[in-house]
């Protein structure tokens, strides 16, 4: 981009004033959670195993346990609910052609949020919802996914402010676990979850919550974003609520951080107020730019 004399780099919610070390940590999770622990941040017990060696330290974690590839996104290759060792092996096997190393963590408790800060200072955040359907008594879950689907901003992949629900295995076996097929016709008002994760990439939507998250809060948030050394950061976090300090809560803590947030789920929310977090980028990168 440029502006008068002023030029710099943009990918995504990246910019050319983006320290590459920051990137660094939140590329690795496990440094991630290394950095973070180092500053007595918020973050569930965790080992990092990269062969079968390894997997004798799942000992020392209580379950139910999650298992990701240390440098995967938009949730590849996470499993949830990890109930027993046996488990964790299979898990592991499973993935271990695919991704060189994963971490296994304790499973933190309540619900995701993503926040964003821009600048070190704390912006906005989302109750990340996954996908899921509400049945009316009448339609089967195919037939609701199919109407979910039709909101006019799903679409495929990225390029739309949400993302179609595809029905695939992992719905499937999600289905079968609650009770039902896609066949199925779901009660008035039961809640049919399609997906473990929340990401927007897997069906997921977003809900503004920016106002309700209090003043502890905000400065972790900060906190966070410069122990990571990143001035536009996206830090996922578990917990019951934002209205209380996540330090009291228990089980809360950060689930991961992103250098490149994505901003359609605070530009366009189901639910709640639209926030700018573009226009505070920009405003960053101006300032930068005219240092």
């Amino acid at each position: 981009m440029e502006l008068g004399d002023m030029k710099w780099y943009v990918r995504g919610s990246r910019t050319s004033f983006q320290s590459s070390v920051g990137k660094s940590i939140a590329d690795n999770k496990i440094l991630t959670k290394k950095v973070l622990d180092y500053y007595k941040l918020p973050i569930s017990r965790f080992i990092s195993v990269s062969n079968e060696e390894d997997l004798i330290k799942i000992r020392g974690l209580n379950f139910p346990l999650v298992m990701k590839p240390v440098d995967a996104r938009h949730g590849l290759g996470v499993r949830l609910g990890i109930m027993t060792q046996e488990e964790a092996f299979s898990a592991y096997h499973t993935s271990k052609d695919k991704y060189k190393k994963v971490l296994f963590e304790e499973t933190l408790e309540g619900s995701e949020y993503r926040i964003v800060c821009v600048d070190f200072k704390f912006i906005a955040a989302s109750f990340r919802k996954e996908a899921h359907i509400i049945g009316d008594g009448m339609l089967s879950i195919r037939e609701l996914i199919d109407q979910k689907n039709q909101h006019p901003w799903r679409g495929q992949g990225h390029s739309s402010n949400l993302t179609l629900i595809e029905v695939d295995e992992i719905v499937e076996s999600l289905l079968k676990a609650q009770g039902h097929t896609v066949s199925s016709v779901p009660s008035m008002s039961e809640e049919i979850i399609l997906r473990k994760t929340a990401n927007l990439s897997t069906g997921g939507e977003a809900w503004d919550v920016t106002d309700q998250v209090c003043q502890e809060n905000r400065q972790l948030f900060e906190q966070i974003a410069r122990a990571c050394d990143l001035n536009v950061i996206g830090i996922d976090i578990m917990c019951s609520t934002l209205k209380a300090s996540i330090a009291t809560q228990h089980k809360a803590g950060v689930i991961e951080v992103n250098a490149s947030p994505g901003l359609r789920m605070h530009h366009f929310p189901i639910k709640g107020l639209s926030r700018n977090i573009a226009h505070e980028i920009l405003e960053l990168a101006l300032r930068k730019a005219g240092e």
